[in-house]
């Protein structure tokens, strides 16, 4: 089989002996989606694209220095994390499990950005650490690879992209890029986001281009929120006429979150994914997909049958959209 732009490593997934169980996030979701669609018959083993790590010099420049000295000290690492036994392992053992997990998915989102440009559309089947910026990380956010793709795609492919828009569909704030990329021209910022849970980031609010703050019970299920993404999305793009799309698809909005408090059914995660792949499609617009927050285990089976209806949908393993973007 031909590759497709969907990047996996084998190394996203976190285990701990089961203690890694103790937090809600199922940190072996990456492999679950994966096997599942290595089970549809579509794609087999050398289908997907490996990511490398990023340099050391792109974490260099992308977190200060005392952050990442920070990242020495398992307390410190506890706090982003927020699962307390990390505070007592050997910091090698943490940086084998945790930091170099964390490195390979931020180096796929890199990478799947790249891919998009290729071939019109691609999936990191991890990252999307939204809460992680230059300063700091939170809300098991370690890196900030948000900020990294934008700042690659734009310095590496000057002339095919100037103005990068992020959706943010996670349920929450994404306010660690929102701080980075404050004020940028060529940044558009589209954040829905359940306004009562964490980060409630106020100084990152104000980045944000076209806020959709979730703030009553209705706006929290499938027959408001989905025509409310729908029309603002619209109006964001014939606004600001994006080249390329980073869109964080996270499932934590799903009803039954424990962290996302949201009431979204399975099938309007499908049709949310759907409305923006088609409206960058229908604009012969890029677009990259993270996977980032969602913290129950039937998260990974959703995120699969999603993957395989855009698939199916949008006739992505036939060339066609390739050609759609390549035109552009």
């Amino acid at each position: 089989m031909t590759k497709v732009p969907i990047v996996y490593h084998p190394c996203y997934n976190i285990v701990f002996w089961n203690l890694e169980k103790i937090h809600p996030f199922d940190t072996q979701k990456f492999k679950r989606i994966y096997r599942i669609l290595l089970t549809s018959g579509l794609f087999d083993a050398d289908s997907f694209y490996e990511p490398s790590p990023p340099t050391p010099l792109d974490i260099a420049n992308l977190h200060s220095t005392q952050y990442l000295e920070s990242l020495n000290s398992n307390v410190q690492l506890q706090k982003i994390l927020e699962v307390p036994f990390l505070a007592v392992l050997p910091q090698a053992l943490m940086k084998k499990k945790v930091l170099e997990p964390m490195l390979l998915q931020t180096g796929g989102s890199v990478l799947a950005a790249e891919l998009a440009l290729e071939y019109g559309w691609g999936i990191n089947l991890g990252g999307g650490f939204h809460h992680a910026h230059h300063d700091g990380g939170g809300g098991f956010c370690v890196y900030a690879d948000i900020t990294l793709m934008v700042e690659k795609i734009l310095s590496k492919y000057p002339d095919q992209v100037s103005r990068v828009m992020i959706v943010d569909l996670d349920a929450h704030q994404g306010n660690g890029y929102e701080r980075d990329l404050a004020h940028n021209n060529k940044i558009h910022i589209v954040d829905a986001f359940n306004v009562h849970i964490y980060p409630q980031d106020n100084d990152a609010f104000s980045s944000i281009t076209t806020p959709i703050p979730l703030t009553s019970p209705e706006l929290k299920q499938d027959d408001k929120y989905l025509p409310l993404i729908q029309s603002n999305l619209f109006q964001s793009f014939h606004k600001f006429h994006p080249q390329f799309i980073i869109y964080n698809a996270g499932t934590d909005c799903l009803e039954g979150d424990p962290l996302g408090a949201m009431n979204l059914s399975a099938e309007a995660i499908l049709k949310r994914d759907e409305i923006v792949f088609r409206m960058a499609f229908d604009h012969g617009v890029p677009i990259v997909m993270l996977l980032s927050g969602g913290y129950q285990k039937k998260n990974a089976e959703i995120i699969s049958a999603s993957i395989l209806n855009l698939i199916s949908k949008f006739g992505l393993l036939e060339g066609r959209r390739k050609s759609v973007i390549t035109s552009h």
